[in-house]
């Protein structure tokens, strides 16, 4: 418990083995203690297929991780990448608490701070890979998908094999994901997005799972092939298609910063 929000652990009760971490009753991170290859939450299973159609497995990779929550990626990534070497921050530590007794996440450092502040002072180049999964409200959001964020989380990953992969939840007409996706696009070699297909139609709100390849093109077709036989299919957006989805968009900065979450709209940045 926190003075401002509730944050709890609790057991799955369809599946023994599986923790579910709240934050004010809201779902935020799913771990099963006996398989961390298990991936509850379908924004997470489009991560990793993006992580493995660019870093594919088995070969370890550096990570850095915006967001820790119960550290379910990091857990993926040691199980299906060992000897993978990981950086957590994470701005709360009520969180960590809350996490603690289901154990340590071998070769991963955490970090307690502000994504963003934590962000400068590492060195540059020094990560094959970076999440963004914050949940910390509009805050979250507004400070750390600008532009100026976005060059800070390129300058972590290399310039060759580098990946940024970031979760955001939004709605049609995308206020929030179009202007990352075109900061991204700005700094990156290649860029994709991934959602479920209701989504895109803006049929309901839902978490997009953005992807920039610092300096390769991304295998499209690929991921395009695995995530359309996906338990929970997602549809990738790429190319030209991308650029037509992004339209006019302009990266998020202090002058034109992302719009708030709006609950009538179904945006609430989860």
């Amino acid at each position: 418990m926190t003075e401002q929000r509730r944050t709890e652990l609790l057991r799955d009760l369809d599946r023994d083995t599986g923790w579910v971490l709240l934050v004010d009753g809201v779902e935020q991170s799913y771990v099963d203690t006996v398989d961390p290859t298990h991936l509850e939450f379908e924004y997470m299973q489009h991560m990793a297929l993006a992580v493995d159609a660019a870093l594919p497995p088995p070969g370890p990779v550096r990570a850095v991780h915006l967001g820790g929550g119960a550290q379910t990626m990091p857990r993926w990534l040691h199980a299906t990448r060992p000897g993978t070497t990981q950086v957590v921050i994470e701005s709360d530590p009520a969180v960590l608490d809350a996490v603690a007794w289901l154990g340590p996440v071998p070769g991963c450092e955490v970090v307690v701070g502000d994504a963003l502040s934590v962000m400068r002072v590492l060195p540059a180049r020094a990560f094959d890979l970076l999440v963004w999964d914050l949940y910390d409200g509009p805050r979250a959001v507004t400070t750390t998908l600008t532009g100026a964020a976005v060059d800070e989380m390129r300058r972590l990953v290399g310039d060759d094999t580098g990946l940024l992969v970031l979760n955001v939840s939004d709605v049609l007409p995308f206020e929030v994901v179009r202007p990352v996706l075109a900061a991204l696009r700005d700094r990156c070699a290649d860029v994709a997005l991934l959602a479920e297909p209701s989504t895109l139609r803006g049929r309901r709100s839902g978490n997009c799972v953005l992807v920039g390849a610092a300096g390769a093109a991304l295998p499209v077709s690929d991921l395009s092939r695995v995530a359309a036989a996906a338990p929970v299919r997602a549809r990738v957006v790429a190319g030209d298609d991308l650029d037509v989805f992004v339209g006019d968009a302009q990266p998020a900065s202090e002058e034109r910063p992302l719009p708030l979450p709006d609950a009538a709209l179904g945006r609430g940045f989860l």
